[in-house]
Order: C-alpha cells, then sequence, then structure tokens
C-alpha cells in the first residue's frame, strides 16, 4: 500500500482499480454506486439510499421531497455549518432559527415549538458533533403541526437515540463523506428513508428529472436502452445533477465496510480528552444525554473561564504538541450574507450567542494509541499550565 494514511486502506486502492480498468463502461459490467447505496441502507435501517455529490445537495433534495418552496419556512439550528441554512434557501424558503439548549449545544425542542408559524413546512435538526437531539420532542412538535423531520447527520455516523440509528429518527436524513467526516471520498454524501414516495422523488431530483430512473435496487441509472431512441421522454421533473460519480462510490464503499472501525477509534480519541478534563469545571464537555450514543466527529467543549482567553488556549495546546482543534462556526445567521436577508425576529438565540465563542472543538480522527496520548497530554498540560 502505497499511501500510509490510517484512513486509507487496500481496499480503497482495490475498488479504485476497478473503475478505472473498467473503462467507465457504465453500469452493465460495473456498479459501486449501487453496491455503496445497498450497504448503507442496511447498515442505517432503512428501507431507501441514495448517493449524492454532496452533503448539501443531499439536504437541497430533501427539502425539495418535503416540498419545501417559496414563501416556506423551516426551522433550524444557528451553531452548524451554514449548508444547512443555504439548502434552505435553495429551495426559496426562508431558514427560522431555533435556540439550543445549553447542555448539548443541540437545537432545543422548547425553542422549536416558539419558532412554529403557519409558513412553517418542516425542521431541520442538526446532530452536531455527532450527537442527536431530543427526537421524541422534535417529532412530537412535527405530528402536531403536520410538518416534515429532516436529519442533518452530516457529523453523526451510528450515533444512536434510544437505541435506535441517526437516520431512522426522522422522515428523511442526510449524511456527508465530506473529508472530515467518520467516512470519506473528498466530497459526497447520501440520503437515507423509508417513504417510497420521497425516495422516489429525491433520485429523480438528483438526476436532472429523468423519469426512467428509480430509488428501487438496481434502477438507479439511466438506462442507455432508452434514452439512445429520438422519441424517448426524459425529464418529468424538476432536477439536478446532483449524482456520485463511480471514483468516488468505489472509494466510499470501502470506508463503508470499515465504517464500525472508524466510529471506535473516534470514541476512543474522545474517551482520551475527557480523561484529560475530569477534573476540570471549568472546560465543560458536551453534554450526552444517557439515552443517547454519541460517535464523536469531534470532542467539544466550551471554556467556562472568563480570564483565559479562546487564543491563548490554542496557542498553548500547540506549543505542548496538540494539532490544534477548532473554533465553531459563526452563528449562521451573524454571517455577512445572512445578517441581510434574516429578519431580526428570526435571529434571537441568546444561549447560542452565548456558547458559540467559547467551543473547543477537537478533531478525533486519529487511528492509533500513540497519537490519541499525544492530543491528550498536549490538553492535560495546556490545562495545567492554566491553573
Amino acid at each position: 500500500m502505497l499511501n500510509q494514511s490510517w484512513r486509507i486502506s487496500d481496499k480503497e486502492y482495490e475498488y479504485l482499480k476497478a473503475v478505472l480498468d473498467s473503462g467507465f463502461p457504465g453500469s452493465s459490467t460495473i456498479n459501486f454506486t449501487a453496491k455503496l447505496e445497498q450497504l448503507f441502507a442496511e447498515k442505517f435501517a432503512s428501507k431507501y439510499a441514495i448517493s449524492f455529490t454532496n452533503g448539501t445537495a443531499t439536504l437541497h433534495a430533501a427539502l425539495a421531497a418535503a416540498k419545501v418552496g417559496a414563501g416556506d419556512e423551516v426551522i433550524v439550528p444557528p451553531l452548524t455549518m451554514a449548508s444547512t441554512s443555504f439548502a434552505v434557501l435553495h429551495c426559496g424558503a426562508s431558514p427560522v432559527f431555533a435556540d439550543i439548549d445549553p447542555a448539548t449545544f443541540l437545537i432545543s425542542a422548547e425553542s422549536v415549538k416558539a419558532c412554529i408559524t403557519p409558513k412553517t413546512k418542516a425542521i431541520l435538526p442538526v446532530a452536531l458533533y455527532g450527537l442527536t437531539p431530543d427526537m421524541d420532542a422534535i417529532n412530537a412538535i412535527a405530528r402536531k403541526h403536520k410538518l416534515v423531520v429532516i436529519e442533518d447527520n452530516a457529523q453523526c455516523f451510528l450515533g444512536k437515540y434510544k437505541g435506535k440509528v441517526a437516520g431512522t429518527l426522522g422522515d428523511i436524513a442526510s449524511f456527508s463523506f465530506q473529508n472530515s467526516k467518520h467516512i470519506t471520498c473528498g466530497e459526497g454524501g447520501m440520503v437515507t428513508t423509508s417513504n417510497p414516495e420521497y425516495a422516489e422523488f429525491i433520485r429523480k431530483f438528483s438526476s436532472l428529472g429523468y423519469g426512467n430512473v428509480s430509488a428501487e435496487p438496481g434502477k438507479s441509472k439511466i438506462n442507455k436502452s432508452d434514452i439512445v431512441k429520438p422519441d424517448f421522454t426524459r425529464h418529468i421533473c424538476p432536477g439536478y445533477n446532483y449524482r456520485m460519480s463511480e471514483l468516488c462510490s468505489a472509494f466510499a464503499l470501502a470506508q463503508l465496510e470499515r465504517l464500525e472501525m472508524f466510529v471506535t477509534w473516534r470514541k476512543k480519541c474522545a474517551a482520551g480528552f475527557a480523561g484529560a478534563i475530569k477534573d476540570v469545571s471549568w472546560l465543560i464537555p458536551q453534554q450526552t444525554p444517557p439515552e443517547c450514543e454519541n460517535s464523536y466527529w469531534t470532542y467539544t467543549v466550551k471554556l467556562n473561564a472568563p480570564e483565559i482567553k479562546w487564543d491563548d488556549f490554542y496557542n498553548k495546546f500547540k506549543e505542548f504538541g496538540g494539532d490544534g482543534f477548532y473554533g465553531a462556526w459563526r452563528l449562521t445567521y451573524t454571517e455577512p450574507y445572512f445578517s441581510k436577508i434574516i429578519p431580526d425576529e428570526h435571529k434571537n438565540c441568546p444561549v447560542a450567542e452565548a456558547t458559540q465563542p467559547y467551543l473547543m472543538q477537537f478533531k478525533t480522527n486519529y487511528g492509533n494509541d500513540s497519537d490519541i496520548n499525544k492530543q491528550a497530554d498536549a490538553l492535560y498540560k495546556t490545562i495545567s499550565y492554566f491553573q
């Protein structure tokens, strides 16, 4: 194996070579996309899994399947990557920001209630850092108001809520294969659902509205025997070219076959960080409720020490041998573009505003005990310096 990254094995090279050796003849002889979708559906206990070019296109398609359009509102958290809200804008709808829970850093069901209006069409909760929100409470609100629930699980692979895997908790779920995620193919994504109507629409939406593609197994690609005919009717609904390539599918399949291993290492890394802060009252970790299982895309803590500056802590962590960490994204409605287009009444999230500046997102993508111990030791030394 030429590559030295622990995240890439011989299997990725084998599958990529198979695609290259095929000469890209189409699905008649090779179809890694179908294999990827089938295995993903099995692992995530869903009837359908539909691959995409990235994890923003997935959200766009899911919202479109829910018939979100111009004049509608979609409730989202402000503390997450802005892609969640951009997908709402792609549909011509408006994101409405619900505040977060101060302990879990996730969208608050109580805040969601306060955001409901006659224009609300869907709720888009984000499983931030590998942890699912209180989905029972969110689903109860959705049922009461006849709303669609779309899970944004870009950061949550094999996370669980009350024994159920993330991706089966709402009506539709979205996953990302961007390079920092639990599994990757550089860029890519997946939509899961057990609703055949949603699945059928999402497949066509991802394939330029072609009428002869389907969410059913073996029917995910355009049939060349049909499209060669001059009278073939192609486009029966609106659609985008959001399909995942065979090369990306091959790589993602190799990663998916090792998903449990990747999640195990992330949890081990989180445990190392947790051990370093266990007696520290001024570093407050994201709280994982007892009914949840966190898959730890990152290990995230809140710095609760006014005398310590975020930058100073970061620099000392690096000085003591740490690889660095990330601050949380600016709240979406404070970003320049969104601040201009979002009405003031839709961007009132005082808990998120008080939390975001002090979050520290520690990377968990380490695949050996030596690297994990090095990062945990750097955190321990940084804490000792400031105590």
